[in-house]
């Protein structure tokens, strides 16, 4: 994964698609270490709380959670995570451009001061419970080419097939570079299914 990830260039969008029947935790947690070996700065936009799903993951499979110490956490949810450095706590029933408004300050706070690998999870279930597709689509293309950051969003790909209309076309139109993670008998394979770098174009890894 970390050679993925230095070919990835500032200011792209990833997108990470998993299965219901893949465990993306892991790989979410070597991010992080990446980061940190990288001395950059991790900022997690945890949506609907599916944060603290992967914090009990990470306890159960004995992974170490202390690295995530150092990582920023903007929550927009029903409740702050048990754990973390929240810097930022926005209630998920606020209108969009209100969300968008408050989450753009703190945001900008962020990046502005180093440069900052974020973690996007839970897009899906915002699609799915919020009912809106274009407009928060259209609001995702902001960001995309903000050289302060590179931005990878983790989705369940089966969640956005229960959404009408399907997001999946207008999110792998949206991203730079594509993932998509497969089971791979007691293996998670890695394959780059759309690259802004050549290099990784059609990339395979087994994690």
């Amino acid at each position: 994964m970390w050679e993925i990830l230095d070919k990835i260039k500032p200011g792209e969008i990833v997108l990470i698609k998993y299965s219901p029947t893949v465990n993306p935790t892991r790989i979410i947690h070597d991010i992080i270490k990446w980061t940190k070996s990288r001395e950059y700065q991790t900022l997690i936009t945890d949506m609907y709380n599916i944060l603290d799903l992967h914090l009990r993951r990470m306890k159960m499979e004995g992974v170490d959670i202390e690295l995530l110490k150092s990582v920023k956490i903007i929550e927009i949810g029903r409740h702050k995570p048990p754990m973390g450095n929240v810097i930022k706590f926005i209630p998920v029933d606020r209108e969009l451009l209100a969300l968008l408004a408050e989450y753009r300050e703190v945001y900008e706070e962020v990046v502005s001061k180093h440069f900052t690998i974020i973690l996007l999870l839970g897009l899906e279930r915002y699609m799915l419970f919020k009912n809106e597709v274009m407009p928060f689509a259209s609001v995702l293309e902001r960001f995309l080419g903000d050289t302060r950051r590179i931005a990878i969003y983790f989705v369940n790909k089966d969640v956005l097939t229960d959404i009408s209309p399907n997001p999946s076309p207008l999110l792998e139109e949206l991203a730079t570079t594509i993932i998509e993670l497969q089971k791979d008998i007691k293996k998670i394979k890695l394959t780059v299914n759309k690259a802004l770098n050549p290099e990784l174009e059609g990339y395979e890894e087994c994690y």
